[in-house]
C-alpha cells in the first residue's frame, strides 16, 4: 500500500525560461533518385501503409517485449546493477504477460480519446477519460487522478503543489504512444507530450515524457540511434536537473567510457536524489531522471542491437521494467516488426488478447496509432511523407527548492490529530508548529489536546538547511476542552500530562489503533486496540521513531517502552539497531542507556516473542524538550509497533 497523499497548496513561484532553437540553415538541392532526401537541418521521407504498420506495430511490441523481460526484477536493484547472472532468458517468458502492464494499458485510455475525437483531443477531454479510468494506479498517476476527481484542472493536476510525485517515472512510461502518433516528427511529439504531461507531471517529470515521445517519434526516420537522441534531447531546456544528467550519459558514452562507468558517475551524483514522497527515505529511486538516464544508457550503448539494449536499460536497475520497454518500443520502431528477433514475439497475440481494463487488442491500438497517424500526413506519389525537421527545446521549468511538505490536522473534541511530511534535497533544518493557543512545538508531533473550546490557527513552518522556508495552516474548531489537571506537577511521576506524542508514521494502515494517544493511556495487553502500529506497507530497511515532545523542558532518567503485537512480517527494531535519543537545544542527540531485560538483536517474530514484551530504560538524568526510540522498523514490512511508551521525570523549572 501507499500512503494518500494531501493536496498541497504552497505560493512558490513558477520557474519559467523560455528557449529558442537555432533558424534553420537553408536547404541543398534533393540528391537525385532518392527515396530518402536528407537535407541539412530536414529530412524528407516516405512509408507504403505496410511500412508504416510494421514500424508502428514494431514500437507497441518493443514495450510489451521490454516490460516482460524486466517484470520480475522492478525495483529489486536498489542503486546497484544487477548481476549479469539474474538477466532472464526471454525465452522461457511470455510476451502476452504485458496485456496486464500498466506501461501499456494506461496509455490506451489516451488512444481511446484521440481515435473518438480526432489527434487535437484537448486536454480536458484526456482528462475526463483518466479522471474515471478504472485501474490500479500508484504515484503520481495516482494523485493526478484523485486531483481530477477533486476538480483540479487538468493543466494543474501535475503541478508540484498539488503533485509531491510530480518528479516521478510516471509520465515517461506513457507518453510512448504520442511517438508513434507523431511519427518523424519529434518537435511535434515533444510538444504535445510537453501538454498533456502537466496532468500528471512537472519539470523533471514532465521532460521524461517529452524526452520518451520525441525519440520514439524520430526514430521513425533518424539514420542510427544516435541521430535519434540527440533530435530528442534538443527538445530538453538546458539547465535543467534532467538535461545535466542526460548530458552526463552522453558525454561518458562519447568519451569512450563502458556503460558501466557511466552507470557509476550518474549513481555517485544522482543515485539518492528522489523527491518521491514514498519512496526516498528507503533507496529506491523512481525519480524520471535518472530512470530515463538509464533508458539513454541502453539506447547508446546497445548501439542498434534490440536485446543488448534492452538489457542494459534493465540492468541498471530500479524500475527496471519500465526503462527496457521504453528502450524496446524505441528500437521496435526503428527496426520494424519484421526484424525484431523472433524469441521476443514468440506466440504473441495480436487479435485476441486485449489490454487490461480496455476494449484494444494489439491490432485495434496498432491500427487506431495507423489512422492517427496518417490524419496528420500528407500523401503522396512515393508514399506517406514524414519531414522531420530541426528540433527546439520546451519552456524550462523546475520544482523550486524549497522543502516539499504536506500538513493535515483534524479535530475530535479536545484533540487534534496532525499529521505532516515534509522533506528536502538539502535536508529539513527545522520545523515549528504553533498551536495559536500559546504553545509551539520544535519538531513535527503528532497530537495535540486543547484546554480550551475555540477555533484555532494550527500554522506549520518547515526550513530547510539553506533556509528555505514553506509555512501551511490548518483552522480547526475544538470543542469538549477540560483543563487537565496534575496534582503531582514538580514531582518526580511520569511526564504524560505534558507530553505530546510524536512518530515517524501518523498514517498507519495497519491493524492497530490509528489513535497516537493509544501509547500513553495506561492500558496494554488487550490485543489491537491497545497498541499503535506503523504499518503502511513495503518500503525496505527505513528508519522510524516513537516518543514525545514535552509541553516544558523536563530532567528525565527512565522510560519504559512496551510493545505491541508482533506480526510474522514485523512490529519492532530489527537488528540491534534500536536507540534512544533525547531532543536538545533544537537536535535529537543520542543517550547512553542501560536496557532491562536486553533488547533482542534480530529481525524475525521469533526473536522477540508474541507481544507486549516490556523494557525499562535507565540512564544518567538529562535535560530535555523530548524524548524517542528510534530504529530500523522490522520484518519484511518493516513497522514497528507501541502498546505503551512512559516517561518518568519532572519539569526542569
Amino acid at each position: 500500500m501507499k500512503k494518500a497523499l494531501l493536496l498541497i497548496t504552497l505560493s512558490i513561484a513558477l520557474i519559467l525560461t523560455s528557449c529558442a532553437g537555432a533558424a534553420p540553415e537553408e536547404p541543398s538541392a534533393p540528391a537525385e533518385d532518392s527515396e530518402t532526401v536528407s537535407l541539412p537541418r530536414e529530412k524528407i521521407s516516405h512509408y507504403t501503409d505496410a511500412q508504416m504498420e510494421d514500424k508502428l506495430l514494431g514500437g507497441w511490441v518493443g514495450q510489451m517485449a521490454g516490460v516482460v523481460y524486466g517484470a520480475k526484477s522492478e525495483f529489486q536493484y536498489w542503486g546497484t546493477i544487477m548481476p549479469e547472472e539474474d538477466v532472464p532468458d526471454f525465452s522461457t517468458l511470455n510476451i502476452n504477460d504485458a496485456f496486464w502492464q500498466d506501461d501499456l494499458y494506461v496509455e490506451m485510455t489516451f488512444l481511446e480519446v484521440m481515435e473518438k475525437n480526432g489527434i487535437g483531443a484537448s486536454l480536458d477531454l484526456l482528462g475526463e477519460a483518466f479522471k474515471n479510468s478504472a485501474y490500479t494506479l500508484d504515484h503520481a498517476n495516482k494523485q493526478a487522478r484523485e486531483n481530477l476527481q477533486k476538480g483540479i484542472p487538468a493543466s494543474l493536476c501535475g503541478h508540484y503543489e498539488n503533485n509531491l510525485h510530480c518528479d516521478d517515472i510516471d509520465w515517461q512510461i506513457e507518453a510512448d504512444f504520442l511517438g508513434l502518433i507523431y511519427a518523424g516528427d519529434p518537435q511535434k511529439a515533444a510538444e504535445r507530450a510537453f501538454e498533456i504531461g502537466h496532468m500528471i507531471c512537472y519539470g523533471d517529470g514532465v521532460y521524461g515524457g517529452v524526452f520518451v515521445a520525441a525519440v520514439t517519434a524520430a526514430a521513425f526516420t533518424a539514420e542510427d540511434i544516435l541521430d535519434a537522441v540527440e533530435l530528442a534531447l534538443a527538445t530538453i531546456p538546458e539547465g535543467t536537473e534532467y538535461k545535466t544528467v542526460m548530458n552526463g550519459v552522453l558525454e561518458g558514452y562519447e568519451n569512450g567510457l563502458s556503460w558501466e562507468e557511466t552507470w557509476e558517475n550518474v549513481q555517485e551524483q544522482w543515485g539518492n536524489d528522489d523527491r518521491c514522497v514514498s519512496y526516498y527515505p528507503h533507496g529506491a529511486n523512481i525519480d524520471a531522471k535518472i530512470n530515463s538516464a538509464y533508458v539513454l544508457m541502453g539506447l547508446l550503448y546497445g548501439e542498434g542491437d534490440f536485446e543488448r539494449s534492452m538489457t542494459i536499460a534493465m540492468r541498471c536497475g530500479q524500475d527496471s521494467d519500465c526503462n527496457p520497454s521504453t528502450v524496446g518500443g524505441v528500437l521496435g520502431t526503428m527496426l520494424g516488426f519484421d526484424r525484431i528477433p523472433a524469441k521476443y514475439k514468440a506466440n504473441l497475440d495480436k487479435l485476441a488478447a486485449k489490454f487490461s481494463y480496455t476494449n484494444y487488442t494489439l491490432q485495434n491500438a496498432v491500427d487506431t496509432t495507423l489512422s492517427l497517424c496518417k490524419s496528420r500526413l500528407t500523401r503522396t506519389e512515393e508514399g506517406w511523407e514524414m519531414v522531420t525537421a530541426p528540433t527546439t527545446p520546451m519552456a524550462a521549468e523546475q520544482w523550486p527548492e524549497a522543502p516539499e511538505v504536506t500538513f493535515s490536522a483534524s479535530a475530535e473534541k479536545d484533540r487534534v490529530t496532525l499529521s505532516l511530511s515534509a522533506y528536502s534535497v538539502p535536508g529539513i533544518g527545522s520545523t515549528l508548529i504553533d498551536f495559536g493557543d500559546g504553545f509551539v512545538a520544535k519538531d513535527n508531533v503528532a497530537g495535540y489536546r486543547y484546554s480550551k473550546n475555540g477555533t484555532y490557527t494550527i500554522t506549520c513552518t518547515v526550513s530547510d538547511v539553506l533556509g528555505n522556508t514553506v509555512t501551511k495552516t490548518q483552522t480547526v474548531k475544538i470543542t469538549g476542552a477540560t483543563a487537565v489537571s496534575d496534582p503531582d506537577a514538580g514531582s518526580y511521576r511520569n511526564l504524560a500530562p505534558i507530553m505530546l506524542p510524536i512518530c515517524s508514521d501518523s498514517l498507519p494502515t495497519g491493524s492497530g489503533s490509528k489513535d497516537i494517544y493509544v501509547i500513553n493511556d495506561g492500558k496494554t495487553g488487550g490485543g489491537n486496540t491497545d497498541q499503535y502500529d506503523t504499518y503502511c506497507g513495503y518500503f525496505g530497511a527505513h528508519e522510524e521513531y516513537v516518543g514525545y515532545l514535552f509541553k516544558t523542558s523536563c530532567k528525565v532518567d527512565t522510560i519504559v517502552f512496551t510493545e505491541g503485537m508482533h506480526f510474522g512480517n514485523g512490529g519492532w527494531f530489527a537488528g540491534g539497531s534500536l536507540k534512544l535519543q533525547a531532543f536538545v537545544d533544537g537536535a535529537w542527540v543520542e543517550v547512553e542507556a542501560a536496557v532491562s531485560p536486553a533488547y533482542p538483536n534480530g529481525n524475525s517474530q521469533s526473536v522477540f516473542g508474541a507481544q507486549f514484551e516490556t523494557y525499562t530504560f535507565t540512564f544518567e538524568e538529562i535535560t530535555c524538550d523530548g524524548i524517542r526510540l528510534i530504529g530500523i522498523a522490522g520484518g519484511d514490512a518493516g513497522f514497528i509497533s507501541v502498546s505503551e511508551l512512559t516517561v518518568m521525570g519532572v519539569e526542569a523549572n
